[in-house]
């Protein structure tokens, strides 16, 4: 299992991010289809004026997860899937949607079987 680092996701409003959202790592690239990835992620955000924030995920283990105060800006959390997974900021109060970031689980490519141009077997 491969991991590669960081990404973000902002909105803007009149130009300006209102809020990012940054996934650390962003990739988990697994050996199969059929294996999990067994990862670790950090989540940080940071909002032009200080609210309190909850993060919303289709991640089964964590469906709703809300901070208890403005100061909180991240969220470390260990993830055991075979899908892709989806996670939105959302102002507490007011539930509108501030940011996302996505974790993309790419299975590496099969390899492929070299067929043989020879018999197995020789007479000389």
């Amino acid at each position: 299992m491969f991991c590669i680092l960081y990404a973000n996701s902002a909105l803007a409003i009149d130009g300006e991010a209102a809020a990012t959202l940054s996934l650390s790592p962003q990739f988990c690239i697994t050996a199969s289809e059929e294996q999990n990835c067994d990862i670790e992620l950090l989540l940080n955000w940071h909002t032009a004026i200080p609210q309190v924030v909850c993060i919303l995920s289709n991640y089964q283990a964590l469906p709703k997860w809300c901070a208890d105060s403005a100061d909180i800006k991240a969220l470390s959390l260990k993830v055991s899937t075979q899908e892709d997974i989806q996670f939105i900021l959302i102002n507490k109060l007011t539930h509108q949607t501030l940011a996302g970031a996505q974790l993309n689980i790419t299975p590496t490519a099969e390899p492929q079987a070299r067929r043989r141009f020879r018999n197995p077997w020789s007479l000389f």
